[in-house]
């Protein structure tokens, strides 16, 4: 082993010890929140940390979890390595569920082997599209990202609204959803639980990493993140390449949304984004927008989200406790990472 991967290797284990320790901090204060409701401590961390493995349904509810926040994570991670902020991710993901319902209530006669590829490319050409307002007012105009992608949110929420209490709406339903979509626009089934999606995580993920870190294209898009005017002069094109990747980080956010569609809700539904884009920031900001380590924060999380909702079950504590444990272990590592800066 080189002096150089020794001294990576070291770095890593160095961070991964910090982020641990910032981790452990956050269960810590949750603990004593627990302790001034009377609750035992003991019991919540492991409820907590092993529901999810505790029966293959709860193993499905926190890969069902799990896939929304991975790919949502995605496609901020994208724009993160130029720099940019994708707070759109939401919205984005939201149209890329108009465009799977779309399809999968429209297209009623079509084999699965057509429509299943056609639903989930339409969706992820949706998201790409809601995405690209903002990076055409970021190349054009200069206008923020962060700014542009949030109002674009709340409109993608009303539009859902409009579609759900539309033509296709269910009326034997009390929320606003449309019918469901076709039987063979539904993904696959794994096993007895689990579908197909989630395999999709995998793949973007090892497909994410290359194109990051081992292709020139992932090369020039971190270096236009990380010293944009040096970048510039050395002939990449970062005006064109940030609000690129702010297109390719939607339409992640997009395949996310109708997923969700096409393997779990099988209909349009206000409200299914849920807690999602939070979620999918902070494990992006955590994994520092690096797609491996994206599916340990995620995964982490689903499984924080799962136990929570099993305490709020079992042991009659508040679901926010999930909240404010996640916002913690992110302002911990923040604070690790600035403490980190400051002594190099």
């Amino acid at each position: 082993m080189t002096a150089v991967s020794k001294t990576t290797v070291k770095d890593y284990l160095k961070a991964a010890a910090y982020y641990l320790l910032a981790i452990a901090a956050a269960f810590g204060v949750a603990g004593l929140i627990l302790l001034t409701m009377h609750q035992d401590v003991l019991l919540g961390y492991k409820t907590i940390l092993t529901t999810s493995f505790s029966s293959l349904p709860n193993f499905a509810l926190t890969i069902f979890k799990f896939t929304p926040i991975y790919l949502m994570g995605l496609g901020f991670s994208i724009p993160l390595a130029s720099r940019k902020f994708n707070v759109g991710i939401e919205g984005q993901f939201l149209l890329g569920a108009v465009g799977a319902a779309a399809v999968g209530i429209t297209l009623t006669g079509m084999p699965g082997y057509i429509i299943l590829p056609l639903l989930l490319t339409v969706a992820l050409i949706m998201g790409a599209i809601w995405a690209s307002v903002p990076a055409l007012l970021l190349y054009f105009f200069r206008v923020n990202e962060i700014i542009s992608t949030i109002l674009m949110n709340f409109i993608s929420f009303y539009l859902v609204d409009l579609i759900a209490l539309g033509p296709w709406r269910d009326v034997t339903a009390g929320h606003p959803m449309t019918i469901q979509i076709s039987s063979s626009a539904r993904l696959p089934i794994i096993g007895s639980q689990i579908n197909i999606g989630s395999l999709f995580t995998i793949a973007l993920a090892v497909l994410g990493f290359f194109i990051l870190y081992r292709s020139t294209f992932g090369y020039e898009l971190r270096a236009s993140g990380s010293n944009p005017i040096a970048a510039f002069k050395f002939g990449i094109k970062t005006s064109f390449l940030a609000p690129l990747s702010l297109v390719l980080g939607g339409a992640v956010a997009g395949l996310a949304g109708g997923l969700e569609v096409s393997g779990l809700y099988f209909r349009l539904v206000e409200g299914m984004q849920s807690n999602y884009a939070n979620l999918a920031i902070i494990v992006s900001l955590m994994a520092r927008g690096n797609p491996v380590a994206l599916l340990l924060t995620s995964f982490f999380f689903s499984m924080i989200e799962i136990g929570a909702n099993a305490m709020q079950r079992t042991m009659g504590t508040p679901y926010e406790i999930a909240l404010i444990t996640e916002s913690l272990m992110m302002l911990f590592v923040m604070t690790v990472d600035a403490i980190r800066q400051k002594r190099r």
